[in-house]
């Protein structure tokens, strides 16, 4: 069963509970396999109370069951601030935001890049190196691991101002 088969069975789980699948990953353990759910909403609103429902739910598929055994670990949480892109689709919504990516094979010297998302398609993105020196695109498919890398600076600024 790949990811598309598991998507097929959670997603109808997770849009009952009025919340949008943001990915699935599947760990493969020595001793447990571990199945991670990551789940947003359309107002980034998502509590425990969203996760809570969700894992219980999905406990109850037999789908999921038969695919990884009785004795797996069900995860179920929002992708957080720094939040994993599953899908370049899901980038629209962060441009001018810091990406830290990894890529599958050496791009330029190297693998690991940071910079701000300028641009995202349907299959490339490009980004703006963080001292502005030079624009990179990449192929969403050639990328490993694509996340938000949030200023946390900023973000404790925009929290404490009131105080």
């Amino acid at each position: 069963m790949n990811i598309d088969d598991f998507k097929n069975i959670i997603e109808p789980v997770i849009n009952r509970n009025n919340c949008l699948l943001w990915g699935i990953e599947i760990l493969r353990g020595k001793k447990k396999n571990t199945l991670r759910v990551f789940i947003d909403s359309n107002n980034n609103n998502v509590d425990i109370n969203d996760c809570e429902s969700i894992s219980r739910d999905l406990n109850y598929e037999p789908q999921i069951d038969l695919n990884l055994g009785e004795d797996y670990i069900l995860e179920v949480s929002t992708p957080g601030i720094d939040r994993k892109f599953f899908d370049i689709k899901q980038l629209k919504d962060y441009v001018g935001q810091d990406l830290d990516i990894k890529t599958k094979s050496i791009y330029e010297g190297r693998r690991k890049f940071i910079g701000k998302l300028i641009e995202s398609d349907d299959s490339k993105l490009t980004i703006v190196k963080s001292d502005n020196s030079e624009e990179i695109i990449f192929k969403f498919s050639d990328i490993d691991l694509c996340r938000l890398k949030p200023d946390y600076n900023n973000l404790l600024k925009e929290y404490s101002y009131g105080e």
